[in-house]
């Protein structure tokens, strides 16, 4: 299997964990179904906003208490879910950056409502969402087949996002046009947090930031986003040796 890039430039032969799915901070060495499910956000949608506006908000997030939203809070978060609402086709590349340092790249197609797919460019990984599935692939098989229940994408890619509802918000930053969202979820706090940037008066997501249980970040950022007016439906599929499959579409 190829190795991915680490970010000295020395290359490292391992499989990267698929940001959707990781759970345990053992990048190289865990299974891929004992990997969390808490980390899906990770995997969607956009292309890195200033580190110097992220940091601040990331490092304030230090209690797992739910956050009394202002007003003004409030409306940041309705714009949130109204951008996301609004959201159908979404394609282009993302670049994964690991706690390690070790970095790896792909493309992303995404179809709201239900679907989502990853496909990493080195090694042969592709990772699925579908309805209530996610399903990894590995080489010729599909190797796990696992619940979006309870996770940030199930959220982000449900029908009606409603993010005050369906995730505990626990950080809202807003200061020169750019939004820092952090949430988890609040049957599983313990399994880390994940933060959301928006930029624009218009909402974009261009960042999103896994923080683990301990201080571990994972970060992915998209580039060369595309709006399709369609997606093809066999993108979401996959073929795993003689048989194919799917999961139900929200």
């Amino acid at each position: 299997m190829s190795g991915t890039r680490a970010a000295n430039g020395r290359r490292h032969e391992t499989t990267p964990v698929p940001a959707c799915c990781s759970r345990s901070t053992n990048l190289t060495k865990e299974p891929l179904m004992y990997r969390s499910l808490f980390a899906a956000v990770t995997i969607c949608l956009g292309l890195a906003a200033a580190p110097a506006l992220i940091a601040p908000a990331v490092a304030q997030i230090v209690s797992r208490e739910p956050l009394v939203l202002d007003a003004a809070q409030k409306a940041e978060v309705a714009r949130v879910n109204s951008y996301l609402n609004k959201l159908r086709y979404m394609s282009g590349r993302f670049l994964q950056i690991n706690p390690d340092g070790v970095l790896s790249e792909g493309s992303f197609y995404l179809a709201r409502p239900g679907r989502a797919r990853f496909d990493y460019d080195e090694e042969e990984l592709v990772v699925v969402a579908r309805g209530q599935k996610l399903m990894i692939k590995e080489g010729s098989f599909v190797t796990n087949e696992l619940p979006l229940d309870g996770t940030p994408l199930k959220v982000l890619l449900g029908r009606e996002v409603d993010i005050t509802r369906d995730a505990r918000v626990i950080g809202v930053d807003s200061r020169a046009g750019t939004l820092a969202l952090t949430i988890e979820d609040p049957e599983a706090p313990e399994l880390g947090h994940v933060t959301m940037i928006f930029t624009g008066a218009d909402p974009e997501l261009q960042r999103w930031i896994v923080t683990d249980s301990q201080g571990l970040r994972t970060t992915v950022s998209l580039t060369e986003i595309g709006y399709p007016a369609t997606l093809d439906g066999e993108l979401f599929e996959l073929h795993s040796e003689s048989s194919t499959l799917r999961g139900r579409q929200n």
